[in-house]
């Protein structure tokens, strides 16, 4: 360490802007808060948006993306300050012009989409997963690979090839100037690289496992609706003729995005349930996936007033949860706020 305090990780647009904010009304905590919170109200948007579009039903609409925010995980830093919210949140919005872009075949949709997801890489490079799987889609097409049965998404690839090509420019300027830095003044601060599996031993991988199955049981969603999306993400294959292509395709490379990152950052899930922000972005496209089926397959169920009560319940379930788990994380005398208890209060 060379004493500097000089470090660089994540693009820093979001400080600056909270900087100049504090410069206007003062160094208030709420104001940085409130911005991530925006950001992910802003990302459930464009979800809600994305489902009406395809759905063409807005109750479904609304209910799903709100079950985002049922993870106590995704509750409590929705509320704070790391920028993994705000880079999924972003993602969410790329997303959704990525689904404009498909429906409407506009140019102008597909550079927005790489607009937003450059900003969403910039903050935490693990927010491309989406971005990756959609540019999986781009290169099947290039070749002749069929996924829409009417059109191809990509209709002149030569020059909508600038949109992906443009975002991993960006991407590779940018963290390649920030490992650079850090290598100048006080590498290690920030983590720029990877914590993979293989660094570790048998027993601290088992100790690892052991810590990622709890927070599957009280962090990222409560443990019956973990289930749910399983269901839902294997009845996606096992009706694959049936479900839709191009987000059945999504869905497989976003799997295989998943996988990778688990094994790429094994270790940082012992401890910091953070690290799984970005991966919640498989959670909409599974859910989209089922429903679309429903829609189209069984549209009985899809329009029962009884399967959307169900739905209903089931949300303020989850929500009842979500609620416990946060008040477990802000409890005055729990483990998460001991150290700030006793040593600066």
């Amino acid at each position: 360490m060379d004493g500097t305090g000089k470090t660089v990780s994540e693009f820093p647009i979001i400080y600056y802007s909270v900087a100049q904010l504090w410069k206007i009304f003062g160094p208030h905590e709420f104001i940085f808060r409130l911005i991530v919170l925006l950001f992910f109200f802003t990302g459930l948007f464009a979800l809600f948006k994305i489902f009406e579009n395809t759905l063409k039903d807005s109750l479904l609409a609304i209910l799903f993306p709100l079950f985002m925010f049922t993870s106590p995980t995704l509750v409590y830093y929705a509320n704070n300050f790391l920028m993994d919210i705000p880079a999924l949140s972003l993602a969410m919005i790329g997303l959704y012009f990525f689904f404009k872009f498909v429906q409407t075949s506009a140019n102008k949709h597909l550079f927005w989409y790489a607009f937003f997801y450059a900003l969403a890489g910039l903050l935490k490079i693990s927010s491309l997963l989406s971005f990756m799987a959609v540019f999986g889609i781009f290169i099947l097409e290039l070749f002749q690979f069929k996924i829409l049965p009417d059109k191809k998404i990509f209709q002149y690839p030569h020059k909508q090839i600038i949109a992906f090509v443009g975002v991993i420019l960006v991407e590779l300027i940018w963290y390649l100037y920030a490992h650079n830095y850090n290598a100048k003044h006080n590498s290690g601060i920030f983590l720029i690289g990877i914590l993979p599996v293989w660094e570790i031993d048998a027993a601290q991988i088992q100790l690892t496992w052991d810590a990622i199955i709890e927070h599957v049981k009280w962090d990222y969603f409560r443990r019956e609706t973990e289930v749910v999306f399983l269901l839902m993400f294997v009845a996606g294959f096992v009706f694959y003729k049936k479900s839709n292509r191009l987000i059945l395709l999504l869905l497989t490379f976003l799997s295989i995005g998943f996988l990778t990152y688990v094994v790429l950052f094994f270790q940082p899930l012992k401890d910091h349930d953070y690290y799984t922000i970005n991966l919640f972005i498989l959670i909409p496209v599974v859910v989209l996936g089922f429903l679309w089926l429903l829609k189209t397959r069984f549209d009985k169920i899809f329009t029962s007033v009884i399967f959307k009560i169900l739905i209903i319940a089931f949300l303020i379930h989850n929500v009842d949860f979500a609620r416990r788990r946060i008040d477990d994380r802000y409890r005055a005398g729990g483990w998460q706020n001991r150290n700030y208890i006793e040593n600066v209060q």
